[in-house]
């Protein structure tokens, strides 16, 4: 029996409706109402039944609540006893990561992580900020850093990194010359965006709408899924890039693009690490959080962000 369908089954029972569980966890509601249906097939009873938009617990399915809650309960606590058992920090952790610290800053982190605990094996999975929540909220990741914090779920973000959108600008494009580059300065330049779900795209239109702007403004002829895509369309001329400085860096340094602000508008933002609260994820993925909110982290994030300013 795969474990994560108890949990569905405990969040279907939270949240009463299966649409809402699979907006709930990232998943679709077929998804959601398989899961349920295997578990019932496993106990060979019904536990969950509709009563008009509710879901309501059969007799069996009371019994199934309070079996299930002890059950992961003690999976939980097998895990904190093993953890103490062992005199070295060891096992793998799944290290989530949307794509600006995924590509520009986790790899550094990693490499001085596994040279600390070399027993353990941390694995990498880079998406968009939304899909990357919703991975670490049905337990498919034990930790994550993103470009904005959690709306939907009950995760728990703390600020660790800065990061800066700039204006990626080609050097032979007519703005490359100008210091100080405004709003009517874009007005109608062809731009690449940043595909929904990104935390790029929701910072930068966080910061426009606190101005009164709307980022429909902007004359979008190409949208992207990673900020090194974005970086790339820039220096191939397809348009003008609002990306993150860390995604910039090398190509500044390669003289292939070069960074503006848009004169009166700071488009900063913090870079979260999240993790879930409900789970108890070992010693491996604790001594990874705990790496990670160190001050050598830190002075790695600001080493990475002079870079580009240095330059621009």
């Amino acid at each position: 029996m795969n474990i994560n369908y108890m949990r569905t089954f405990l969040v279907a029972l939270e949240t009463g409706s299966f649409s809402a569980t699979a907006r709930h966890l990232g998943l679709t509601q077929p998804a959601v109402s398989m899961q349920i249906q295997a578990l019932e097939d496993y106990f060979g009873a019904k536990l969950i039944e509709r009563q008009g938009r509710k879901l309501e617990l059969t007799r069996a399915g009371v019994l199934a609540l309070q079996n299930i809650k002890a059950s992961l309960d003690l999976v939980d606590l097998t895990r904190r006893n093993i953890d103490e058992l062992a005199t070295e920090v060891v096992g793998p952790v799944l290290v989530g990561a949307s794509t600006v610290p995924g590509e520009h800053l986790c790899p550094f982190l990693m490499g001085i992580f596994i040279k600390r605990y070399p027993m353990v094996k941390p694995r990498l999975i880079i998406e968009n900020t939304s899909l990357v929540l919703a991975r670490l909220h049905r337990h498919e990741l034990d930790v994550a850093i993103v470009g904005a914090p959690p709306k939907e779920f009950e995760l728990h973000a703390e600020p660790i990194f800065h990061d800066e959108l700039i204006l990626f600008i080609h050097p032979a494009h007519r703005l490359a010359t100008k210091a100080q580059v405004s709003l009517d300065d874009v007005h109608g330049e062809p731009f690449i965006g940043r595909t929904a779900g990104s935390g790029s795209r929701l910072v930068l239109e966080r910061e426009l709408a606190r101005h009164g702007l709307s980022a429909g403004r902007l004359m979008v002829v190409l949208e992207v899924s990673t900020s090194l895509a974005a970086v790339n369309a820039v220096e191939a001329g397809v348009g003008l890039a609002f990306v993150s400085s860390l995604a910039a860096g090398a190509s500044i340094r390669a003289g292939r693009g070069v960074a503006r602000r848009l004169e009166g508008l700071t488009f900063s933002r913090a870079l979260h690490l999240v993790t879930s609260p409900r789970l108890y994820n070992g010693r491996a993925v604790a001594e990874m959080a705990k790496f990670l909110r160190s001050t050598e982290a830190r002075a790695v994030g600001e080493g990475r962000q002079r870079e580009w300013q240095k330059l621009s």
